[in-house]
């Protein structure tokens, strides 16, 4: 075979929509055939005939253009569409990676870009975009650098009715960045696009406009942690440019929306950064975190995440409607938008002014804007402008799935018997109110206490009411005893410790478990040297408790010198091991109710049972006696009760002891067991004698 046959290109959407549907099949069947044939063709066939076949290029490169737009719905629907892509797809594939000259027009970044837009989340795409890199890496990234600087011109040089026809190409860049990280990395390689992009988000207001441009420098940031070759050095100092250039804690910097806050408040790129962080650590990577979350909390009020809206299911259960609603069925709202439009542009029909606000959600001002631009989409500027709102030429009513129907006649019912009850003759307050007046206020405002005292007209009722009242009242009924409900053994009546400072004391508690649990694994963890300090168990440990160095340190010395709070950690740490599944038996710790009289503190129990100080003598044996004696002449042990220093023993202190005990009496004399006995009798329930 000599040569192929050639392919025309894709007419565009003008010549399309002139069309008929019949020869447009025929069209589609010609393509399809022709791209079998080179797809199908043998290795030699196609090394020959590729190099010369500028049709084909011509015809991929057509295609694709006309099918990343939206206004060409002749490649978009129909059985045999869905062909002809993946027959595009082969055949570049075969030019890129086959041939011995790939054409330059198939490596250009609108191509690739349009291709990443025509297959969204491919992996086939992305596995061909790869390969093409690796072997066209060279004139893919001049082609790229040669946009990048023409981008940039166009944006500083645009003003804002320029701005749109800048919008399709940077969303082109962002769409080929988020397939091929290292598209992103180029396009961050430098400063003068991102300080270009600053610059045009100041000086444009638009927020469809600001939203691409956020979304371009977000694909070539996070582009600079993918890839097998990550960045992060470059995106750290692309990252502290932004924060220059827009001032943070200066103190006469405005308030107000930039590209930096924006993007940290729109997207996720500070926490993939913060993921990356912690794998790959780095002081000056967290301590740029660290400010720009800062930024972020103050930046919140401007910017909201951007969510992709889910698209609502269509059940087939709504009324069926037309294209455009009737005049008298749309609401005022929406005509007084019509209305607003048709003033500036009287020459614009109703309804194709309400098919202008169905794309733009309704917003007249975006409306003004782009007629004003002349930036209307190519599938509503080719409608018919003067189009009106339909309107009803029949009388005969619409129908409703609903209709009304008249009401059943009611069925009589024999009349209901009248039940007596026990509380038929009482008076009730409510019935003597009057229900047919509403006021403000009192009833009577010149009334007195004197005057309504010495009305008598509704005594009787009154004291029947009250009389009633106390007829109902047990006066033997009393309330239940919640004494002991605190705690089985040793309750208050009153308990003061509240839900807050009880989590307070449970958070405590658990973090000295915690704490203790690492000390006795090792307690070389505690030490107070700069290398325990620096080592990563310590960092652990300060991440898991939320203590400093210091405080770490501080309650291991505090542990060592108190022995009786190592026990209670010791018991406590052997009752959660015991637990079944791992939970311990945490039971509450009830201290004893009765007063204990301090004693002295020394080598042995820093207080006792009794009253007096151990060594003290009793009238029983070697041991304490359980007398109320004044004490032993053997000094076996103190005495229960008033039992003193026994026989003479050399003791310094009894003569205080003496002393003490007189002073007691002189100043309370017996009130305390007075006082005793009378809560015994009341808890009892009793009167007292």
């Amino acid at each position: 075979m000599a040569n192929w046959p050639p392919l025309a290109p894709v007419p565009p959407p003008a010549v399309q929509s002139a069309i008929p549907p019949q020869d447009w099949e025929l069209y589609i069947d010609a393509w399809i055939l022709l791209l079998t044939l080179r797809i199908e063709a043998s290795d030699a066939e196609f090394t020959e005939h590729a190099s010369t076949d500028e049709s084909a290029v011509t015809f991929l490169t057509s295609f694709y253009d006309q099918l990343a737009s939206t206004g060409t719905p002749g490649l978009h629907t129909g059985p045999k569409t869905r062909i002809l892509r993946k027959l595009c797809f082969l055949l570049t594939r075969r030019l890129l990676l086959d041939a011995p000259t790939s054409p330059p027009d198939l490596l250009g970044w609108k191509y690739l870009g349009s291709m990443c837009s025509c297959y969204p989340s491919s992996s086939a795409l992305k596995k061909l975009l790869s390969e093409a890199w690796d072997k066209h890496e060279e004139t893919i990234s001049s082609s790229l650098e040669k946009a990048k600087t023409a981008m940039t011109k166009q944006l500083a040089m645009s003003s804002s009715a320029q701005a749109p026809r800048i919008i399709p190409d940077i969303r082109l860049l962002t769409i080929l960045g988020s397939v091929i990280p290292a598209c992103g990395q180029a396009l961050m390689a430098g400063s003068d696009f991102l300080d270009t992009c600053c610059e045009a988000y100041q000086a444009h207001k638009r927020d469809d406009f600001r939203k691409v441009l956020v979304a371009v420098i977000y694909v070539g940031l996070t582009s600079l942690l993918k890839g097998p070759k990550p960045n992060l050095s470059l995106l750290l100092d692309q990252l502290f440019s932004l924060k220059a250039s827009t001032g943070i804690n200066a103190p006469t910097t405005k308030k107000e929306p930039t590209l930096l806050s924006d993007l940290i408040c729109s997207s996720d790129l500070l926490v993939r950064l913060d993921r990356y962080l912690i794998s790959h650590p780095q002081k000056r990577g967290q301590d740029l975190l660290s400010s720009l979350r800062a930024y972020q909390i103050e930046s919140n009020v401007f910017h909201h995440r951007y969510q992709k809206q889910k698209k609502k299911l269509d059940k087939g259960k709504a009324r069926a409607t037309t294209d455009l609603p009737q005049a008298e069925d749309m609401h005022i709202h929406r005509m007084s938008l019509v209305t607003q439009i048709q003033d500036l542009f009287p020459d614009l029909g109703s309804g194709y002014i309400v098919r202008l606000l169905d794309v733009y959600d309704d917003n007249p001002e975006t409306v003004i804007a782009h007629l004003l631009d002349d930036s209307i989409p190519p599938e509503l500027r080719d409608l018919d402008k003067s189009e009106q709102l339909p309107t009803t030429h029949s009388t005969a009513p619409k129908h409703d799935p609903f209709p009304p129907r008249p009401t059943p006649p009611q069925i009589s019912s024999p009349p209901v018997q009248p039940r007596k009850n026990v509380f038929d003759k009482d008076v009730d307050l409510a019935d003597l109110a009057e229900t047919d007046k509403l006021r403000f206020g009192r009833a009577n405002p010149d009334q007195t206490a004197d005057d309504i005292l010495a009305d008598r007209s509704k005594h009787a009722v009154n004291k029947a009411a009250i009389m009633s009242a106390l007829a109902t009242f047990d006066s033997d009924d009393d309330e239940r005893d919640d004494t002991y409900d605190v705690a089985d053994v040793g309750g208050t009546v009153d308990a003061t410790t509240t839900d807050t400072d009880a989590d307070a004391k449970q958070k405590a508690d658990e973090l000295d478990l915690t704490l203790f649990r690492t000390y006795k694994a090792t307690p070389a963890l505690f030490a107070r040297d700069s290398a325990t300090r620096r080592s990563q168990p310590r960092a652990s440990l300060k991440r898991e408790t939320g203590m400093t160095d210091e405080a770490i340190e501080g309650w291991a010395v505090m542990l060592a010198r108190d022995s009786k709070r190592l026990a209670k950690l010791e018991d406590r740490l052997s009752l959660s091991v015991v637990g079944p599944g791992g939970t311990g038996l945490m039971q509450p710790e009830i201290k004893p109710t009765a007063y204990r009289r301090p004693g002295p503190k020394g080598d042995g129990e820093s207080g006792s049972e009794t009253d007096e100080p151990a060594g003290s003598g009793s009238r029983g044996r070697e041991g304490p006696g359980r007398g109320r004696g004044r004490g032993g002449r053997r000094g076996g042990g103190a005495g229960r009760g008033r039992g003193g220093n026994g026989g003479g023993s050399g003791d310094g202190n009894t003569t205080a002891q003496r002393q003490r005990k007189e002073e007691n009496k002189a100043s309370r004399a017996n009130h305390n067991r007075r006082q005793q006995r009378a809560k015994k009798v009341a808890r009892a329930g009793g009167m007292m004698g």
